[in-house]
C-alpha cells in the first residue's frame, strides 16, 4: 500500500477509534435498514437486488461486530472495509440531520412548559442527533480521504459526474 494512502488509513483508523460508538451504531442500524429493504425486495420478486441488500447488509453487521468486540485492529477494517463504513455513516449521518430538523421544527412551535417531559426528551433528541451528525461529518471526512488517496494513486477510477 502506497504511503499517502497507508496515512490516510492510519488517520481514519484513529478517528473511527475514537468515535467507535457511533460507528457501529451507524453500521447496525444501516444493517438492519438494508435487511428491511431485501425483504421488501422479496415481496416484489426482486430477488437479485434482494440478494444484494442481504450481502451489503451482512458486510455491515460483520463490520460493526468486529469493530465492537475490537476483532483486528480498526486500520483493518478501513483498509478492507472502508466503502461500507462509509456509506453506513453517510445514511446515518442524513437520518441525525433529518430527526435533529424534525424535532427542532417541533421546538419552535411548543408553548408549553419547558420542565415537562416531552419538552425535555425532544430537547435531548436535538442535542444527541445533532452531536452524532457532527461525530458522523467528521468520521465520513476522514474516510472520504481515505477514498480520495485511493483515487490519487489510481486504485479507484476518477470521479465522473453524472451531470
Amino acid at each position: 500500500m502506497k504511503r499517502v494512502v497507508r496515512s490516510a488509513v492510519e488517520s481514519a483508523a484513529g478517528i473511527v477509534d475514537q468515535h467507535r460508538e457511533v460507528v457501529v451504531l451507524a453500521l447496525t442500524s444501516d444493517s438492519e435498514e438494508l435487511r428491511l429493504s431485501a425483504r421488501k425486495a422479496r415481496e416484489k420478486a426482486l430477488y437479485s437486488f434482494a440478494n444484494e441488500r442481504d450481502d451489503e447488509s451482512g458486510l455491515a453487521k460483520h463490520v460493526a461486530t468486529a469493530l465492537t468486540n475490537r476483532v483486528a485492529t480498526p486500520a483493518f477494517w478501513i483498509e478492507h472495509h472502508w466503502q461500507a463504513i462509509l456509506a453506513a455513516v453517510i445514511r446515518r449521518e442524513a437520518t441525525d440531520h433529518a430527526l435533529a430538523k424534525s424535532v427542532l421544527k417541533w421546538l419552535e412551535t411548543y408553548e408549553g412548559e419547558t420542565d415537562t417531559p416531552v419538552f425535555k426528551v425532544q430537547s435531548w433528541q436535538y442535542k444527541t442527533g445533532t452531536a452524532r451528525a457532527q461525530v458522523l461529518a467528521e468520521v465520513k471526512d476522514a474516510l472520504t480521504a481515505v477514498r480520495d488517496a485511493l483515487r490519487e494513486v489510481g486504485e479507484l477510477p476518477p470521479y465522473e459526474s453524472a451531470a
